[in-house]
């Protein structure tokens, strides 16, 4: 159920059944499905500099959205 790295710790957590897995809890009733948990570790996004590239990348983004609206609208048209 849990990988583990040479140190002992943890890479992430995989529970193939949820439903038969004794540990697991339920706040109401149970849900078929399996469940894993992978841990995430960055320094930090609080920088004016990661704003800054956020920013950039949505403006990035957005323009090729927008391309790509334009060309789906040429291809209804043709």
């Amino acid at each position: 159920m849990i990988d583990e790295t040479k140190d002992g710790v943890p890479k992430h957590i995989f529970v193939p059944d949820v439903v038969r897995e004794k540990d697991m809890f339920y706040y109401k009733f149970p849900r078929l499905g399996s469940y894993m948990a992978v841990k995430l570790e960055f320094n930090s996004c609080l920088s004016e500099m990661a704003f800054d590239a956020a920013i950039e990348n949505y403006n990035e983004v957005d323009k090729l959205n927008i391309e790509l609206e334009e060309e789906r609208k040429l291809w209804i048209e043709e």
